[in-house]
């Protein structure tokens, strides 16, 4: 077979183009195989993109329903302090709006004792014998050895102890003896402590004693052994600097504009969305996904969400069109800020249900309802997911492109077959007609020669 040049051979003997011939049997035979395998090839692969950037368009739409889904997504909380200076104060999002008074009489403070000086931080103390330090810690006591002792290596038995006490080694810069070792504690009243030694060199003196924070908050007595005070208020931490000069006011406020501008932002995105998801299944402009009633029912499902009644209605707002948020006839979200305002300042804990069901960090596999944001991010995450419709859809998709790409690789190796059985057929027939022809020729010159031949 491969020694045969059919080109040069069809066509060397007959009256017409027989490789013109073949060539057009062969796409006649190919053409309505290939044209249908193209069409359904076309078809999968225009649905592969529809699903593609339904994906898309949906995993945008979730960012937006993460954004309301949870209730602490609405805790946001401005503080206002009137004495800055002596205490600082942060929100969680747990906290309790209101003013409150605060009046620091005492703060919190660490028991800080020093050493006598040395002029050498490897200068031995008792003789450069075995010392006994016994630190006594709210009513415990606990003795330390150091052999061979030092500044140094006494603030490293200190340290190493793990007692709630800081050792370190200043240098004051004096002439003479500019060494001392400085002890730090905890702060609180109950975390002071005692310093005995059997070395004479080595005395301590207090320089400051350790206390306990005082302070009255809305009228009620408080001590603590921190400045760092969190169970007075609920959900605010006081960071105490200070005495307060009087009474301080501090003041919890609900500050609604980032959840306005949430809510607001996903009315944005759903509309958006709304409008690539008539581009995907619009039938008149061949949408890829036209006919996919899953997705359809999907999209149905997505719209309830939105505008009929919240999963987890509050007492005063329970869906998005109580609160201002309307839509059109084309399907497009509308929303009134005064009333959106209004639902905010007036209903905000009906506002956090209707969107979150007042809970946090929910599930795509729980059961519970989970409000306008929550069942938007379960419903787009189900469809999203390795086992959810539009990833297999799209997978079993691409699967059948690879056999239909198979298929057209089958058809072009059986029209190589036909061809070339054309061509053979082709030959075959030039060779009967070359073998007449040279026939022909021959009777007639035979005929011509003959004696009885009259001419002309």
């Amino acid at each position: 077979m491969a020694n045969i040049d059919y080109i040069n051979a069809l066509g060397a003997g007959a009256s017409f183009d027989t490789k013109s011939i073949v060539e057009s049997l062969v796409n006649a035979e190919r053409a309505g195989a290939e044209a249908q395998i193209q069409r359904k090839l076309a078809s999968a692969e225009s649905k592969i993109s529809g699903l593609g950037a339904a994906t898309s368009i949906l995993n945008i739409l979730k960012e937006g329903a993460e954004k309301l889904n949870d209730a602490k997504d609405f805790n946001t909380l401005s503080l206002s302090n009137n004495q800055t200076s002596a205490f600082g104060a942060s929100a969680s999002a747990n906290a309790s709006t209101g003013t409150n008074s605060i009046n620091v009489t005492a703060i919190a403070k660490e028991q800080r004792s020093i050493s006598a000086g040395f002029d050498s931080t490897s200068t031995t103390i008792n003789g450069g014998g075995t010392t006994t330090i016994d630190i006594t810690v709210g009513g415990a006591t606990q003795s330390l050895s150091v052999e061979g002792a030092t500044l140094e290596s006494v603030r490293n038995a200190i340290n190493n102890a793990d007692l709630g006490i800081k050792a370190e080694i200043l240098d004051t810069g004096a002439e003479s003896d500019n060494f001392r070792l400085q002890l730090v504690g905890e702060s609180g009243a109950d975390k002071s402590f005692t310093v005995s030694t059997d070395a004479s060199g080595l005395s301590f003196s207090n320089l400051q004693a350790a206390s306990d924070a005082s302070l009255t908050v809305n009228g009620v007595d408080f001590t603590r052994s921190s400045n760092t005070i969190s169970d007075v208020i609920q959900g605010v931490t006081l960071n105490l600097n200070s005495t307060t000069d009087g009474t301080a006011t501090l003041a919890v406020n609900r500050d609604t504009t980032a959840a306005k501008e949430n809510i607001i932002a996903f009315v944005a995105l759903y509309n958006e969305a709304q409008l690539e998801f008539k581009k995907l299944t619009d039938s008149e402009t061949d949408g890829p996904l036209r006919g996919d009633t899953i997705f359809r029912s999907m999209l149905r499902n997505l719209n309830s969400i939105v505008l009929y009644q919240s999963s987890t209605p509050g007492d005063e707002i329970d869906s998005l069109s109580s609160m201002g948020i309307s839509v059109d006839k084309t399907g497009q979200l509308l929303f009134d800020e005064t009333e959106l305002d209004e639902a905010l300042s007036n209903n905000f804990e009906d506002v956090i249900r209707i969107f979150s069901a007042d809970t946090n960090d929910q599930s795509r596999f729980s059961d519970e309802d989970a409000g306008i944001a929550g069942d938007i991010k379960t419903l787009i995450e189900n469809a999203t997911a390795s086992d959810g419709y539009l990833f297999t859809a799209e997978q079993a998709l691409e699967s059948r492109t690879s056999e239909y790409n198979e298929e057209l690789e089958e058809l072009n190796e059986r029209m190589a077959v036909v061809e070339e059985r054309y061509n053979r057929q082709f030959l075959a027939m030039q060779t009967i007609i070359e073998e007449m022809n040279s026939t022909k020729e021959s009777l007639i010159s035979s005929l011509e020669n003959l004696p009885f031949t009259r001419k002309d």
